[in-house]
């Protein structure tokens, strides 16, 4: 099938990544530089502002061909802000548009075009000095006295970026050649993440100025008394040099001011009280960052209304990320903030009112970061959020029929809370008799932490350091001497850390042993995971299955199928002789792809509990996905979705919250036997 591939080079004073796409495209002095297009394996043609569009384009645009683009998100807009009527080219309708980056990021490939290309081995790369030539035409040269802008668009500059422009679309279409289609599912949930993103969110422009006239106020008064404490040696708590100085004069031996050697520093019992002041102020000042706020109002249309948030297929699972407001991260508000008290005192921009009621001003805001996203005039925002969906996927997918039955009974109503029934499991007793201290020391901390093979490190992450572990030790032992007996011999052979006293450390790994009998499925799944990819890896085109998942070695990559059919990628697998810390001989899974810390395009490796996670996250991934697509199709009009949370924004007459946890709750065929449940809430804010 033909199709057009297309790709423009813009200019703009607006600064795309802080104000994204959107109102980018809209702001009236960007434009397009050129754009380069071609039909097929035709060589490429420029287009420059003033031409016509091709008779051919036009023809293949209006007759419903597609066109590609490599992230389309950015293309389709400005088509649709500048293109289309700045310049008369005919609009593409949405399902018109593939991207090739959305291609590649569902093989878990470089987004990037260049790091895409090396990542396949393309003989064909992205003009790097083409690339520096388009960084700084992108932005104005300078501005005249009447505020119009002048830019680099002298003859050598134009000729630089046009033949950047056609290259880009040179590697573009050898990308594609090397990758796979979007499978339609997943196609049609890119086209719902697109309408998703055209829609964006109502933002309460008050709130976020409020907060942010707040948070300035804030940090002048911590200033000030910074400056006091230090002798005016300081004169600022985000001058870390200046402060890192001073501590040391002061005879406080520091190399780092950031957080954790902070909180270090305010342990000590010998401080000086202007040190501690000085310390405790510096903490409070890192707090003073309205910078979600800031996102909403730079991200805002004329509409009032922020678009683009959320970033399709961000994960190697299939789940997405957030862009700018990052609405994937925000805190979790405090339960016991009155929130519409606190955002009436916000918008009063009364700080000394808040400083009678709130020991900490800035965390109260931090609260209220959820609210500062409202329906529209007139609307309502309706969310649902699936209840512990990934340990309810992990259990159906391992086939832990007594924890599916003890979902199921929860959602009757006849059942205790998993955590109970977890630590009662644990405990050898009724999940009834379990207390709120072992529902959240045991229970709680051990479902978070264990389900992917994780071991007292994980559990010590899980709980932030809270759990008093050496504490449960005597308890633990005198239930479980077997188990007792087992984490004495491992803290031996390889225990000696993470933060723990030897007790503590063997406490945690009793509770790790434990749940590990008591999860038998859970526990093979992980090893039949690692036994999967290893035989698939080994015998190339051989199926192998492991609880409802699928393994395959085709041509570079290992695929797991997913029960949703769904494929995760592994690209250029292979295997490679290892021994664990204990002297165990075992084979290795490693592959290529992009370190989630470092974002670069690395050698990795992984195992059974971490195939499992992987498995786990993308198949409530797959869920969630069926839902916003059912939602988009039948009028509820999702507008924003958050881990495993949709919202909607509905006129108040349609629908209840009753009919979306309804909604959320009822799964697709290949879904089937696996327990879903959904909390709703309909409210003008969002909220938690």
């Amino acid at each position: 099938m033909t199709t057009l591939r297309l790709d423009f080079e813009t200019r703009s004073p607006v600064d795309l990544r802080k104000a994204g796409t959107y109102v980018y495209a809209e702001h009236p002095d960007t434009d397009i530089w050129c754009a380069a297009f071609a039909l097929g394996d035709e060589a490429p043609r420029l287009w420059i502002p003033g031409e016509p569009c091709p008779a051919d384009v036009r023809e293949h645009i209006e007759s419903g061909g597609t066109v590609t683009a490599h992230n389309a998100a950015f293309e389709r807009v400005i088509w649709r802000h500048i293109f289309t009527p700045r310049y008369g080219w005919p609009e593409p309708k949405l399902e018109q548009f593939r991207c090739t980056m959305a291609a590649a990021l569902a093989l878990s490939l470089p987004a990037g075009l260049d790091d895409l290309a090396g990542a396949l081995g393309l003989a064909e790369k992205k003009d790097e000095a083409g690339y520096r030539k388009m960084i700084q035409m992108a932005k104005p040269r300078k501005r005249n006295d009447d505020g119009t802008f002048i830019w680099w668009d002298d003859a050598e500059r134009l000729a630089g970026l046009y033949a950047y422009c056609m290259q880009d679309v040179i590697v573009e279409r050898e990308v594609d050649k090397k990758l796979l289609p979007l499978r339609p599912s997943e196609q049609k949930l890119w086209f719902v993440d697109q309408r998703i993103n055209d829609r964006g969110v109502y933002v309460d422009v008050n709130l976020c100025e409020a907060a942010n006239d707040i948070a300035d106020e804030m940090q002048k008064r911590l200033d000030r008394a910074m400056r006091q404490a230090t002798g005016n040696e300081v004169r600022a708590c985000t001058n870390s040099k200046q402060l890192t100085e001073w501590l040391n004069q002061q005879g406080v031996a520091c190399d780092s001011v950031a957080k954790d050697h902070v909180e270090r520093m305010l342990g000590r019992d010998d401080l000086a009280p202007n040190v501690r002041e000085a310390l405790l102020l510096r903490q409070q000042g890192s707090k003073t960052s309205t910078a979600k706020a800031d996102a909403l109002l730079n991200g805002k249309s004329a509409d009032g209304r922020a678009r683009g948030l959320t970033q399709f297929h961000a994960a190697g699972t299939g789940r997405w990320g957030g862009r700018r407001f990052q609405p994937q991260n925000l805190k979790r508000p405090d339960e016991s903030t009155d929130i519409a008290q606190a955002i009436t005192l916000i918008k009063s921009r009364n700080l000394d009112a808040m400083l009678m009621l709130y020991d900490d001003p800035m965390s109260i805001i931090g609260d209220c970061i959820r609210g500062m996203v409202t329906a529209a005039p007139g609307r309502i925002l309706r969310a649902a959020d699936f209840s512990n969906i990934e340990g309810r996927d992990l259990a159906w997918l391992a086939g832990e029929q007594w924890k599916l039955d003890a979902f199921a009974a929860f959602d009757r109503g006849d059942g205790e809370d998993l955590y109970k029934v977890t630590a009662g499991s644990i405990l050898d007793k009724s999940a009834k008799d379990v207390s709120k201290l072992e529902r959240q020391n045991i229970g709680k901390v051990s479902e978070l932490a264990l389900g992917y093979q994780g071991g007292v490190g994980a559990m010590m992450t899980m709980s932030k350091g809270k759990v008093p572990f050496h504490e449960l030790y005597d308890m633990l032992a005198g239930k479980m001497p077997d188990h007792a007996e087992k984490a004495a011999e491992a803290y031996d052979q390889r225990g000696r850390g993470q933060g723990l006293s030897a007790t503590g450390w063997q406490a945690a790994e009793i509770i790790k042993l434990a749940w590990r009998e008591k999860h038998p499925r859970i526990v093979q799944f992980w090893r039949d995971a690692e036994d999967a990819a290893i035989d698939a890896i080994a015998n190339p085109g051989g199926i192998y299955q492991a609880g409802k998942i699928r393994f395959r070695k085709t041509g570079s990559f290992l695929f797991m199928q997913l029960p949703s059919g769904r494929c995760l990628a592994y690209a250029y697998p292979s295997l490679a002789d290892d021994v664990t810390p204990w002297g165990k001989s075992i084979k290795k899974v490693k592959f290529w792809g992009v370190d989630s810390l470092t974002k670069k395009w690395t050698r990795q490796d992984t195992y059974g509990g971490k195939l499992v996670e992987n498995a786990t996250q993308a198949t409530a991934r797959d869920k969630l996905a069926d839902r916003l697509v059912w939602l988009d199709e039948n009028g509820w009009d999702p507008v924003l979705h958050v881990h495993d949370e949709a919202v909607t924004e509905t006129l108040p007459e349609f629908g209840s919250t009753e009919d979306l946890e309804r909604i959320m709750s009822t799964m697709p065929a290949w879904a089937a036997g696996c327990p879903v449940a959904a909390a709703g809430w309909s409210e003008e804010r969002y909220q938690k």
